[in-house]
């Protein structure tokens, strides 16, 4: 008898987990690699949300091997977490979405955070944050 996985390792649902690198780039592969993961490993349907407008650099990156699992991305013009999250709470509901990415999110306030963890609560869905320290050395 086959086992059904509910909940992906590392990918809790309902969680906000922030990731970061030490640049652009190097956020962009390590997003790429988890993506991949997710794709290949889980068949899991991701969605891509980048505000810095680098979706097509993500997507030569991710190898998507699974015949069932989908990559949305989405380049976002407009940074408002509101306007993010109602996008992404759309494609949750029609996509199938398991596992929500935003690259590019600045720093958010209390407030931002609280609905980040009240959107991943409601969507029960994970978010990851992907974000790098443009500080320089």
């Amino acid at each position: 008898m086959a086992e059904i996985i509910n909940q992906i390792p590392g990918y809790e649902k309902g969680s906000v987990k922030r990731i970061s690198a030490t640049d652009e780039v190097s956020a962009i592969f390590l997003a790429a690699q988890m993506v991949s993961d997710l794709l290949n490993k889980w068949n899991t349907n991701v969605v891509f949300f980048s505000l810095t407008g680098r979706c097509e650099a993500l997507q030569d990156l991710v190898k998507n091997e699974s015949s069932v699992a989908k990559l949305f991305t989405v380049n976002q013009k407009n940074p408002s977490l509101q306007v993010i999250l109602r996008k992404a709470k759309g494609l949750v509901n029609r996509k199938s979405v398991r596992v929500v990415f935003i690259e590019g999110l600045p720093e958010q306030t209390t407030a931002g955070k609280r609905w980040l963890e009240l959107f991943a609560k409601s969507a029960s869905v994970p978010v990851v944050v992907v974000d790098w320290n443009n500080e320089e050395l």
